[in-house]
């Protein structure tokens, strides 16, 4: 049974290749859903998403019917051109004219989507410094700097030069001279299988090291000193230099990227708008 929007017949792999398109953020989203309710529910999204494409292609085709020759010229050559030369549009060029005649047909195609959206999103303004700052005060978590830690480290990486419990006892007395008052860096630098920077790592948040070592450090406070551990990386010592609370940004670090997300929604919200209104009087057939 064939499916058509307004006389236009779709074509089943349309549909399949949009669930394709798809399917993986689709089941990292909805994991708990059996397989035959993942097919039905994507089989139906699909199919909306094809039908809200082709009513948006043939609104433009209705709205913008002539475009230039000369304006499909420019947008081929700069497709090309950011391309590079082994990129799929060289191959199609290359393939014959009919291939060509149908990569102006998707350009023109381009063009009209892009005017029509432009037309329909013409009336969306910036949004106003009270929905910014309603905005950011939302979604304050997302604007924050999270808990930074400046530490540094003393490590020796397993090897077969050396058992590992050989290993621990070396930097056990490693230990024993940082305690006895010996500096830290410059005993990483004589010592320590990662000795650029006296072992200095910066300052970094959790998550960006390894978890056994975020769980001794992020319990240590500024001038401590751990005792000897080891993680996947081998056998390590640990100082903290200092620690920064998490934070917000300042509204005004932010506010570019908060306008973008606004206007970004709003222009969405009208583009729905649109397609409902064309979804309204649109005809759908089965036959």
């Amino acid at each position: 049974m064939a499916f058509y929007v307004n006389g236009e017949s779709i074509a089943p792999q349309e549909i399949e290749q949009e669930k394709e398109r798809m399917r993986a953020s689709y089941m990292q989203a909805f994991p708990e859903q059996t397989a035959d309710e993942q097919e039905k529910q994507l089989s139906d999204w699909a199919r909306e998403n094809v039908i809200e494409r082709v009513l948006f292609r043939q609104a433009a085709q209705k709205e913008c019917p002539h475009v230039d020759e000369a304006e499909i010229d420019a947008l081929l050559s700069r497709s090309l051109e950011q391309e590079g030369q082994n990129g799929t549009l060289h191959q199609r060029i290359s393939s014959g004219e009919a291939e060509v005649q149908k990569l102006r047909q998707e350009a023109a195609e381009q063009i009209r989507t892009e005017r029509l959206l432009s037309t329909i999103t013409a009336g969306v303004a910036e949004p106003k410094d009270k929905d910014i700052r309603r905005y950011y005060e939302r979604n304050l978590e997302r604007f924050t700097v999270p808990e930074m830690l400046r530490a540094a480290h003393i490590v020796k990486h397993p090897g077969p030069e050396s058992a590992p419990d050989q290993q621990k006892q070396e930097m056990e007395e490693i230990l024993s001279q940082i305690q006895g008052g010996a500096d830290f860096s410059a005993v990483a630098g004589q010592h320590s299988a990662c000795p650029e920077n006296g072992g200095d790592l910066g300052y970094f948040a959790r998550g960006q090291m390894v978890p056994a070592f975020e769980e001794v450090v992020f319990n240590m406070e500024p001038g401590d000193v751990s005792g000897v551990f080891a993680t996947e990386f081998g056998w390590h010592i640990a100082k903290v230099f200092d620690r920064r609370p998490a934070m917000p940004c300042p509204l005004d670090q932010v506010k570019q990227v908060i306008v973008k997300e606004l206007t970004g929604q709003a222009r969405d919200k009208a583009v729905e708008q649109f397609l409902d209104q064309q979804r309204k009087t649109a005809l759908l057939e089965e036959r």
